[in-house]
């Protein structure tokens, strides 16, 4: 038998390529989140826009109240996304940090943040835009239950 190399130990070279996956990973995640919030967001305010410009009428009201339904639904949703996203982006960081300390690396040892700011305004705006679904499928289920009466 020849001398084995220990595979369980990878080289240097084998940390750069995994902390550069690692790197890559993290800002796809990251992309991803604004991104989809992004979409999201702009496709909530144009159909607000829109319910808020019909008239309610007996036939329409209960699409209109679906449609709110919907928006919170979807609101919650990718909520949900967001923090998984986020949850994968931090372990990909986490990892790219034990790669830097192995190879006396510093990209993202180096970096003092202080996080929750920027999450707690998310966490706001995402509520606020359930309250508006609310309140208007709301102003619509009252709408329709006064025109059956």
């Amino acid at each position: 038998m020849g001398s084995e190399k220990d595979i369980s130990t990878p080289t240097d070279d084998a940390l750069l390529v995994e902390y550069q996956a690692a790197q890559n990973s993290a800002q796809h995640h990251d992309n991803l989140i604004w991104s989809i919030n992004g979409v999201v967001w702009a496709a909530s305010l144009v159909l607000l826009g829109l319910l808020l410009k019909l008239s309610p009428n007996r036939t329409m009201v209960p699409v209109m109240l679906l449609i709110s339904l919907l928006g919170v639904f979807l609101v919650i949703q990718v909520w949900t996304y967001t923090y998984q996203l986020k949850d994968l982006k931090k372990q990909k960081y986490e990892r790219c940090k034990e790669i830097e300390r192995k190879l006396n690396l510093r990209q993202h040892s180096s970096v003092s943040w202080k996080s929750g700011r920027q999450w707690l305004l998310y966490n706001v705006i995402m509520i606020f835009f359930i309250l508006i679904w609310l309140f208007v499928g709301g102003t619509y289920l009252q709408t329709w239950l006064c025109q059956c009466h």
